[in-house]
């Protein structure tokens, strides 16, 4: 376990510093990364970014059997 001093205070972002969201990117994705995805969701794997239904069934199950 890491012990952290009670003084630390975590880093501040400075006024001209800037944090990049994928919603403000104006290119579109690559061709070969548009068919990766339509072939990855035909088969029905779980695509990156995108919501999984099944990851969020498995997590939202009691961990141990009830009695």
């Amino acid at each position: 376990m890491r012990v952290i001093p009670a003084q630390w205070r975590p880093p501040t972002l400075a006024d001209d510093e800037t944090v990049l969201h994928p919603d403000e990117l104006d290119e579109p994705d690559e061709p070969i990364f548009d068919e990766l995805v339509h072939r990855w969701t035909s088969a029905g794997r779980a695509v990156p970014g995108r919501p999984d239904n099944e990851w969020t069934a498995l997590v939202g199950r009691a961990p141990w059997p009830r009695r």
